[in-house]
């Protein structure tokens, strides 16, 4: 990838994500990597953002996290948010938990939203969302049951407990949307952005 040794000697990339990280890195990228210590579900407490938004609103509140404690660098953050209609899913704690999420995206429609933001000395550079729509098949109690325990370890970490990639079509239907969103990364246009920085 063509961005530059300078960038990449300033340029953080706030995530958690073992998924997004192992993109980066199939990608040919290696970054600088930074958890921003924002908890998503306390961010959103006591505020009325519209669901489209709420994506936005988190990874904009990692970049200021990070933006604070690295001036000069170039920081990239995301969030992923999954939505029930109004209702938000947040991330599991336990096996109870994910199993709970499971069953209650199964054999519906959610919508999910990816959000990727670069800010520098807290000044934006780049925000953009992007949309997919995840269609859960009809699974059984069984099923479910036996996916957590399959692959508790992989899915814990994931909002609405599943990964896209291989495991991930054992319990989902069909998907309509970036692939590179659902996986929580919009990867070519953040790419673009980043070669176009100086």
């Amino acid at each position: 990838m063509n961005i530059n040794k300078q960038l990449k000697n300033n340029l953080l990339i706030g995530t958690k994500s073992t998924t997004r990280r192992k993109l980066f890195k199939s990608a040919g990228l290696r970054f600088k990597y930074r958890s921003p210590e924002v908890e998503e579900e306390k961010a959103l407490q006591g505020k009325n953002i519209p669901v489209e938004k709420q994506s936005l609103f988190i990874a904009k509140a990692k970049a200021k996290f990070l933006c604070k404690r690295h001036p000069g660098f170039y920081v990239v953050c995301f969030d992923t948010t999954i939505h029930v209609g109004r209702k938000t899913i947040f991330k599991s704690k336990n096996r109870k938990e994910c199993l709970w999420v499971l069953n209650y995206l199964n054999n519906k429609k959610h919508y999910l939203y990816t959000s990727c933001v670069i800010m520098k000395d807290n000044k934006l550079i780049l925000s953009n969302v992007d949309m997919a729509i995840i269609e859960f098949k009809n699974n059984s109690q069984s099923e479910l049951k036996n996916y957590v325990k399959k692959h508790y370890n992989k899915i814990v970490n994931s909002v609405g407990c599943y990964n896209i990639e291989a495991e991930g079509m054992e319990v989902i239907k069909r998907m309509h949307g970036s692939y590179y969103s659902v996986l929580g990364a919009p990867l070519i246009l953040m790419i673009d952005k980043l070669t176009k920085l100086k």
